[in-house]
């Protein structure tokens, strides 16, 4: 099993430590659950799409890319919460983590970490806004970005098809 997934919105992505990305969209989906957006029929397939990805070890976090402008703009801000939410906070411990229900028994593997520092995770919230606004920076050639992990951004080497 793999402790890396793919995060992408049209076209471009970077790789992200699972149990930093699963805790990110924890987050994530408690901003938006508590918006005024909640109930519209977007921002709940997308609070949807994040738990799977929270929750199953295997499934990357696609964003759509055909979000509207003003979806794309309430994503950003959303994430921006939940990157505020998080800095109130120094770390995570494994026994909340993996406490939290986020589909139906399923909950984020912790890996066997006994906590996760939040800095990581925030960082981690930074390029997916970039991603998503356009202002993402392309990883050197042959290499892709990984993010979430204790040792902050790095690159990853890629193989040539």
């Amino acid at each position: 099993m793999s402790r890396t997934k793919y995060v992408d919105y049209a076209d471009r992505g970077f790789w992200a430590y699972d149990v930093a990305l699963g805790v990110f969209l924890k987050h994530l989906i408690d901003a938006a659950e508590g918006s005024d957006q909640a109930d519209t029929g977007w921002l709940s397939i997308a609070i949807a799409n994040w738990r799977e990805t929270a929750a199953i070890s295997d499934i990357g976090l696609t964003l759509d890319a055909d979000w509207s402008v003003a979806q794309r703009q309430t994503f950003i801000d959303l994430t921006g919460h939940a990157c505020t939410s998080l800095a109130k906070r120094e770390s995570l411990p494994a026994d909340e983590i993996i406490a939290w229900p986020l589909l139906d028994d399923l909950r984020i593997h912790a890996r066997g970490v006994t906590e996760l520092p939040a800095g990581p995770v925030i960082e981690l919230g930074q390029p997916i806004i970039g991603l998503v606004a356009g202002t993402l920076p392309e990883a050197p050639i042959g290499t892709a970005w990984l993010y979430g992990t204790d040792r902050g951004r790095e690159t990853i080497g890629m193989r040539s098809s």
